[in-house]
């Protein structure tokens, strides 16, 4: 009865081993049909903005970047990848458990018989003690502890990289971060400039033409209208050029955001962190170098690679030790000649692989490198990062510098126009006067707003420089409107 148990036990759980495989996804083979429609459903994840208007504050920015972003996405994925890994590791610190039932044939009976030592004549005629076919059964434990204890070991150091890929992951957000934060500022910057730019630009071709048909009427001198008309080139060209430097910001954007180029973005003003920017250039330097070495996920990533050299070198340390191996087993044979078909058997034993002992001072000295390794790469990103707070700091003043300089140039450019247009209405200035007006104040304009996205950049570098996620809900209470 136990026998039969036994049997449907063992069937009913490859039963119910056997749809698991069919729960596991097939391998995908280079340039075959499964290979492209992978690359057309990866094109597909964006199309839901396709030709759409999206309308969308720098806040609101953000946080799409850092929830759609691919590689966010990749980053959160290892961290979910290693704690299951974290997990495994443990589960082999658990006994081994076996379990075989097989059938046993032979073409003749099992007889044997025996001899005296003294004698040397035979004690015993032939005599048969097993059936020609039989059924065998050893379900079993194996759980050698010492493999246990290194398990867990390594189950503990793959913690600490569980804790290295949250840094990694914390990283990519900053960045993300940093990147869709100067190019919204890019982008917004166009969005206000590019229509007055384009109507800036459509007078000038135009006063352009009226120049050539003067010059070829014979109502404008040459060397006149030549210098006239190559004053409007120098000028229309160093507007394009401005106005280029903006020009792919939306595309940028759109990137990051991981949008479809074809979605129409309406940007939001984002708020000044004029406060912001000034407490930054004010702060002791010296605080600031404290506070990036405490928080930069690099560095903390550092430290955590140190643990795991350590922990590498104890790991080594005790697959030195020899194991205790227990097993135990349960038996059952149904050889009709045995007095009992079940037994149980225990056994304790300790195991060594003597090349572990031999090589331990080669694996041990291997370690020991990877620990100095570990503090060689961090004492040089210490450094790096002390240069990066003073170099960032140095970047945001004279990016704040020239924004205050470009500001009072656009201003003054202006003024200028203003008053150009406002003789051409009496007569003491010229078409030609205007258009040359509007061009520099629109350059100098284009200026001041490339200045001040310089240093909307400057700011996100310092606060990635300091190991700082840009505060998403400051931009919130500012209250941003379309």
């Amino acid at each position: 009865m136990l026998k039969t148990q036994t049997s449907l036990a063992f069937i009913a759980l490859m039963g119910l081993l056997l749809p698991v495989t069919g729960c596991t996804n097939t391998p995908v083979a280079l340039e075959s049909a499964d290979h492209y429609a992978l690359l057309k459903q990866d094109q597909g994840n964006a199309g839901e903005f396709e030709n759409q208007t999206v309308k969308i504050t720098l806040s609101q920015a953000l946080d799409r970047a850092v929830e759609a972003n691919l590689d966010a996405r990749v980053a959160a994925m290892e961290i979910l990848v290693q704690q299951k890994n974290v997990t495994l590791k443990e589960l082999e610190a658990l006994p081994s458990l076996n379990y075989t039932r097989s059938l046993r044939e032979r073409s003749n009976d099992g007889a044997s018989s025996s001899r005296s030592v003294l004698s040397g004549l035979e004690s015993l005629e032939p005599s048969q003690s097993s059936d020609r076919h039989r059924f065998v059964t050893e379900a079993g434990a194996n759980w050698n502890l010492m493999d246990a204890v290194v398990a867990l070991a390594e189950a503990d150091r793959m913690r600490d990289e569980t804790g290295i890929t949250k840094e990694r992951f914390t990283k990519v957000v900053q960045n993300i971060e940093r990147d869709v934060y100067a190019a919204y500022w890019r982008a917004w910057a166009y969005q206000q400039t590019y229509k007055q730019t384009a109507g800036i630009l459509a007078a000038s071709r135009k006063q352009m033409a009226n120049l050539n048909s003067a010059v070829e009427k014979n109502l404008l001198g040459t060397d006149e209208g030549g210098d006239k008309i190559a004053e409007l080139t120098n000028r229309m060209r160093a507007l394009q050029e401005t106005s280029a430097a903006l020009s792919l910001s939306e595309t940028e954007l759109k990137t990051l955001l991981s949008l479809p180029q074809s979605t129409r973005l309406i940007l939001a003003k984002p708020p000044r962190r004029d406060g912001e920017i000034k407490s930054l250039l004010t702060a002791e330097t010296i605080d600031q170098e404290w506070i990036a070495l405490k928080a930069r996920p690099e560095m903390r990533e550092e430290v955590l690679q140190k643990n795991v050299a350590i922990k590498n070198i104890h790991h080594e340390i005790l697959k030195t030790f020899p194991g205790g191996q227990l097993i135990a087993n349960y038996n059952q044979d149904s050889n009709s000649f045995l007095q009992d078909n079940e037994w149980t058997d225990f056994s304790v034993s300790l195991v060594q692989n003597l090349l572990n002992v031999l090589t331990l001072p080669a694996r041990f000295h291997a370690a020991q490198e990877k620990e100095n390794l570990a503090d060689a790469r961090r004492a040089a990103l210490n450094a790096a990062i002390v240069a990066q707070i003073h170099l960032g700091k140095i970047r945001l003043n004279t990016a704040r510098s020239n924004w205050a300089t470009a500001s009072a140039a656009s201003d003054a450019a202006y003024k200028k126009a203003f008053a150009k247009r406002a003789k051409t209405k009496t007569g003491l200035a010229s078409g030609q006067d205007v258009v040359v007006a509007n061009l520099d104040s629109q350059i100098e304009l284009l200026r001041r707003y490339i200045a001040d996205a310089d240093m909307q950049d400057s700011y996100a570098a310092m606060i990635n420089a300091l190991g700082k996620n840009i505060d998403h809900d400051t931009l919130i209470a500012s209250k941003e409107s379309p």
